[in-house]
């Protein structure tokens, strides 16, 4: 009897494919990616999937005339590995493909709309097309879905992609035929398994929301460009012309509510600063669900009279937005369990898509260091009916931090490799990191790949500037004078010294170190077989010999009797206080590993300020390179380094925007210690 309703089932798709039971659709509601065929780069940043899952897209060609290879589903950056397939789905020579597994369709592709789908269930490994099996294999592999339309730089697809869906379980094909023609809704038997929905209704310049992303790492769209550096238009979004596809027309029904918390510590007397958005996704427009209850609860708030008020705006559909409308009045003080009501008849209707809802708090002067500020939303009501949203678990929480504008002994110093002048990020890319700079109110910053940013930058900032010229790697901004010293290697090291108001002095060292590349295992940690003794004899013939030069050259003859020293950069090289014995299961089943430049560094006598508060590497394993790629999580080479008369406050790894759920700006994390001048 199964086999009969497949048929009736794909026979039903196959007449939508054909437009016989297709709707009419609103073009500006139903939007499909645009992507030129040249040089858009648009990516997820998904790490590995392993054992079951499901790709699935719909895809149109702009001609009939396929290249060589067009990628539908692909690795991104730093995805080819040797045990995953990062080409999961492209079309190879005019047919759909898949290429660890080889499987085909049998006919070569047209210009029309057409769906695929590609499931693996852990033994077996079945390629679809337009909701028909067209190929199968008895092996099971593991995939990168990291980049949508693109691999790496290459492969570009040219015509239109839509409703990109990437699954943690193999979906069976009469679930695929029922539901390809229509969006995903929360009634989908799977739903909990969608690991990435985009249906790019909402794409705008640079960014699109991954509907089921949550925490740190939402894989939202980062939009950008193969050729970085140039100026060619970015995938766009353009009306969906595909008759068989079915936009939800009901009325208004919720797709999921999501709570996203603030990572970022705030200073003490920070006002309206970000503690979490809550994220409610719909679809329809049809009598509109409204808002009419919301519960918060700061019970993992240190001490509630570290917070003066809080305030809650509706801030519309786009994380990064200027609109705030304040909601329940102006301001509340807060209690351990807080339920508010809008008055009545001011119910807040929601929009069809994406409703974004922020939470601020007015942190006291007299707030103190150290203490935890953290809200939750336990449930929320729409039109009464009670929601609980979606949270995911992280590591990481909000804290107060001293203001170091306040005090005369407090610097905060942020480390921070922005990725080739911080231009890979859509048209804004520079702007996004002046905005992260402003938000961190760090007092020094140190900064790698600055490449001609500096003096926007430093104008903006109204900061002291040091680089060797306009266009080069190093840049270091200060809010105090910065009084330049000799060095030798300008592309590696920039060394300078500044006195406080108070008048003490303390050198600093913004520092770059060559990198491993036999193999850059910085980057490549998940490949499977490496040798970690390579890696130590790497770093001990590139990296090692360049702190080596710098703390002898630079730092050791400039130094003033009693004299503290900062040192921070991209090191291109880790820690033996992260790949630990403990840490093994989180680096590939690799360590424990001595890498020599960490030692270095510890052997005279300088402290590793993350790894000093963070001390449990298990837990806070704070890994910087890459950020924005789920399979580099762990590897972190961006270091604030020091030693003599400072005590480290705080220290962070920020790889999350200011602005909650927004995208990263770099492919490095940042750094961000706090110190006291003793």
């Amino acid at each position: 009897m199964k086999y009969v309703v497949i048929s009736i089932l794909c026979i039903c798709c196959s007449l939508q494919m054909q437009g016989a039971l297709s709707v009419p659709k609103d073009g500006k509601s139903n939007l499909a990616l645009h992507l030129d065929g040249k040089d858009n780069n648009v990516r997820t940043g998904m790490g590995i999937l392993e054992s079951s899952w499901t790709l699935e897209s719909w895809f149109k060609g702009d001609d009939c005339q396929w290249d060589s290879l067009e990628v539908i589903i692909g690795g991104g950056e730093y995805s080819e590995l040797n045990w995953v397939d990062y080409l999961p789905l492209v079309i190879k020579e005019g047919r759909l493909h898949s290429t660890r597994t080889n499987l085909s369709s049998p006919r070569t592709l047209d210009d029309q709309w057409h769906h695929a789908a590609l499931t693996c269930d852990g033994r077996q490994t079945i390629l679809y097309l337009d909701g028909k099996q067209v190929a199968k294999a008895d092996t099971a592999t593991a995939i990168l879905p990291g980049a949508i339309g693109v691999h790496d730089v290459y492969y570009t697809f040219g015509g239109l992609i839509d409703e990109v869906r990437i699954w943690r379980t193999a979906l069976p094909e009469q679930t695929i035929c029922h539901w390809m023609n229509r969006p995903v809704e929360a009634t989908h038997p799977a739903f909990k398994k969608l690991w990435g929905y985009y249906n790019f209704n909402d794409l705008k310049d640079e960014t699109s929301v991954n509907w089921v992303g949550k925490g740190h790492q939402a894989y939202h769209i980062r939009n950008g460009r193969n050729k970085y550096n140039e100026k060619a238009p970015l995938a766009y979004a353009v009306p969906n012309d595909n008759p068989a596809f079915k936009e939800y027309s009901g009325k208004q029904q919720l797709f999921n509510a999501v709570v996203i918390q603030s990572e970022w510590d705030a200073d003490q007397g920070s006002k309206d600063d970000q503690a979490l958005k809550l994220r409610i996704a719909v679809q329809g427009s049809k009598n509109p669900l409204k808002l009419t209850e919301l519960k918060l609860d700061f019970t993992g708030t240190t001490n509630l009279t570290d917070i003066e008020q809080i305030h809650i705006y509706s801030i519309g559909n786009e994380a990064r937005s200027a609109q705030r409308k304040e909601l329940f009045g102006n301001g509340h003080t807060p209690k351990r369990s807080m339920i508010l009501h809008p008055a009545p008849g001011e119910e807040i209707p929601l929009q069809s898509g994406i409703n974004y809802f922020l939470l601020t708090f007015d942190v006291r002067k007299e707030a103190v260091p150290g203490h935890t500020l953290h809200a939750s939303i336990p449930f929320i009501r729409l039109n009464g009916k009670r929601i609980i949203p979606e949270t995911s678990t992280e590591e990481v929480h909000k804290q107060v931090t001293c203001n170091s504008q306040a005090h005369s002994n407090i610097i905060k110093v942020l480390q921070w490799n922005i990725w080739h002048g911080g231009i890979h990020l859509g048209n804004e890319g520079q702007q996004r990191v002046l905005d992260l700079i402003r938000s961190t109110r760090a007092d020094v910053v140190m900064m790698q790949e600055a490449y001609g940013i500096q003096r926007m930058l430093a104008d903006s900032l109204g900061y002291h500037l040091k680089t060797h010229s306009l266009k080069d790697n190093l840049a270091m901004y200060s809010r105090f004078p910065l009084e330049t010293i000799a060095w030798r290697e300008p592309f590696k090291s920039n060394p300078a010294k500044i006195t406080l108001p108070n008048g003490k002095r303390v050198m600093l060292i913004d520092c770059w170190l060559r990198y491993a590349y036999r193999p850059e295992y910085t980057s490549g940690y998940a490949e499977k077989g490496l040798d970690p003794s390579v890696w130590i004899a790497e770093d001990s013939i590139l990296a090692l010999p360049d702190i080596q030069n710098i703390y002898t050259k630079d730092i050791v003859p400039n130094l003033e009797t009693g004299m503290p020293v900062i040192i921070t950069g991209d090191f291109n090289s880790c820690s033996h206080l992260d790949w630990t014995e403990r840490a093994k299961p989180l680096h590939q089943g690799y360590g424990p590993v001595n890498f020599p430049v960490s030692r270095y560094m510890q052997e005279n006598g300088f402290k590793d300020s993350f790894r000093e508060k963070n001390p449990d590497e298990v837990t806070y394993q704070g890994g910087t390179v890459a950020a924005i790629y789920g399979q580099m999580q762990m590897s972190r080479i961006d270091f604030i380094y020091y030693k003599g008369k400072l005590k480290a406050l705080s220290s962070k790894i920020v790889r999350t925007a200011p602005e909650i759920d927004y995208v990263w700006a770099s492919d490095h994390a940042a750094v961000l210690t706090v110190f006291e001048v003793e």
